[in-house]
């Protein structure tokens, strides 16, 4: 197990490279291998000095290993966040989603709405000027609603390295905000 990622990181590298791009190092793995692999790109991190962009799907491995977080929805950035304060006020309607997905214990809500419930062909997606690409059940906040002139998605800094990005962006900005006092790097590096 793992060993065609183990491979990847072999070949990656085998040109020192300053940034490893790691995209689902750890899909489709028993949790015991995906340990291995993510505890073999920190101990690569610290040893070689390189920094690590990790995508992936998996919220959990991004608590664990990611310093700084980087949301992307329909191919657009609409968050972007230490990792701590992501987890700890997510504020895109995307993002929020996200943690609101992640299956609980003790959870009474009913199953989750995937796109294959709502067409018999997952890649389909209907165009529609001006708005990112279809999706059952869109959050609010993604698309432009009741917003003229603001048809584009915008990025804004609603507070030092932290950008949200959407078409109602002003009323996260208006919103009040905690902050938590902890520093984006991780101590075990």
């Amino acid at each position: 197990g793992g060993m065609r990622q183990r491979v990847m990181i072999a070949m990656a590298l085998a040109c020192r490279p300053k940034v490893l791009l790691a995209d689902e190092p750890t899909t489709a793995l028993d949790v015991t291998i995906q340990a291995q692999i993510l505890e073999l790109l920190r101990e690569l991190q610290r040893t070689r000095d390189m920094g690590i962009m990790l995508i992936t799907h998996n919220l959990g491995v991004v608590a664990e290993n990611a310093d700084v977080v980087c949301v992307m929805y329909a191919g657009r950035v609409v968050e972007y966040a230490n990792v701590f304060e992501l987890f700890d006020e997510p504020l895109h309607p995307y993002t929020r989603g996200l943690f609101r997905s992640i299956p609980m214990l003790r959870d009474t809500r009913e199953r989750l709405v995937t796109i294959k419930d709502v067409t018999h062909d997952p890649a389909e997606f209907r165009k529609i000027p001006g708005v990112i690409p279809w999706w059952p059940d869109m959050p609010a906040g993604v698309r432009p609603e009741g917003a003229p002139g603001r048809d584009e998605h915008v990025l804004v800094e609603v507070r030092p390295n932290r950008w949200v990005g959407c078409w109602r962006t002003p009323e996260l900005e208006a919103r009040s905000h905690r902050r938590p006092s902890l520093d984006y790097r991780r101590g075990d590096r």
